[in-house]
């Protein structure tokens, strides 16, 4: 065999696997969502969402009930692209704990649980920030972005989360541009 037909024949079949495994990946990505996967793991999304947000002297994310508002946000208003990358984050996540702790995700310390939110955060830090904005344009947000945001807008709607988490005032009086805030005032809920 010459040796320009054996780096010919190289060159199409690497370019054909890139091909086929990015195909494969656009696959993954575009198929319709495994919603009953999501459906019977509302105790793990309950408890990644109250380690995103534990409950202390005001209630957590858990005590908020975010998973209930979350569900229909991930379900009805999430692009297929980003709810399968979500799918796919928590699968990846119960594996990563199966491996490294020999046991769930809800039977890990409250510490377990830090360090293993804390590696997938920073596994969905982008090394570049133009690139990682297309990839997330194109390829679905990132488990963890997507995680993080979902739970804390889920808690400051809630009742808990906007009474006794943030200052809520359901009627607001005058405007006053600029108010001095007491010592030990909360954030307000309201803009």
């Amino acid at each position: 065999m010459k040796r320009r037909k054996a780096i010919g024949r190289i060159l199409l079949t690497g370019g054909a696997t890139a091909a086929a495994l990015g195909g494969y990946e656009w696959f993954s990505l575009t198929k319709k969502p495994d919603i009953a996967y999501l459906l019977t793991n509302r105790d793990l999304l309950a408890a990644l969402a109250e380690t995103i947000i534990p409950g202390t002297a005001i209630p957590g994310a858990r005590e908020a009930g975010v998973v209930a508002f979350m569900i229909p946000l991930l379900t009805e208003c999430t692009e297929p692209k980003t709810l399968n990358v979500f799918i796919a984050g928590l699968q990846s996540l119960e594996a990563y704990t199966a491996s490294r702790y020999k046991q769930g995700f809800i039977q890990c310390t409250d510490s377990e649980k830090s360090e293993i939110l804390r590696y997938f955060e920073e596994g969905a830090q982008p090394l570049n920030r133009v690139l990682g904005r297309a990839k997330e344009k194109f390829l679905g947000g990132k488990f963890f972005h997507t995680l993080k945001q979902y739970t804390v807008e889920a808690y400051c709607i809630s009742e808990k989360g906007a009474t006794r988490a943030l200052r809520y005032i359901p009627v607001p009086g005058r405007y006053d541009a600029c108010i001095p805030l007491e010592p030990s005032q909360t954030a307000w809920a309201t803009n």
